[in-house]
């Protein structure tokens, strides 16, 4: 079964806009632990290499991809772009993960 990712308008316009001068073959996208209680952080950067077990999505004329240790906790994600006065960049949400943090590090 292929991954499931819901890219929003917002983020296909964003895809759209930095394929216009790619840094990288790939854009990859990751899920890591971002804290000791366990919550979930994810992380996307170019990337030139493609590993055994990557999952590839296309969005706007861009290539994503996932390793299969980020696939549970990206798997039914939504990926948008969000911005306003305070930050601007890609958001990944997913409500398969963990959504809060007890550890008073947030």
């Amino acid at each position: 079964m292929s991954l499931q990712i819901e890219v929003t308008p917002q983020a296909v316009a964003k895809l759209a806009e930095l394929g216009t001068d790619k840094k990288g073959e790939y854009v990859r996208v990751s899920a890591q632990q971002a804290c000791g209680c366990g919550r979930i952080g994810y992380r996307m950067a170019w990337d030139d290499n493609l590993a055994e077990g990557d999952e590839q999505l296309q969005a706007a004329g861009i290539t994503l991809v996932v390793d299969g240790d980020s696939r549970p906790y990206i798997e039914g994600g939504v990926l948008d772009y969000q911005m306003d006065s305070m930050q601007e960049g890609f958001v990944l949400t997913n409500p398969n993960a963990q959504s809060s943090c007890s550890c008073g590090s947030h």
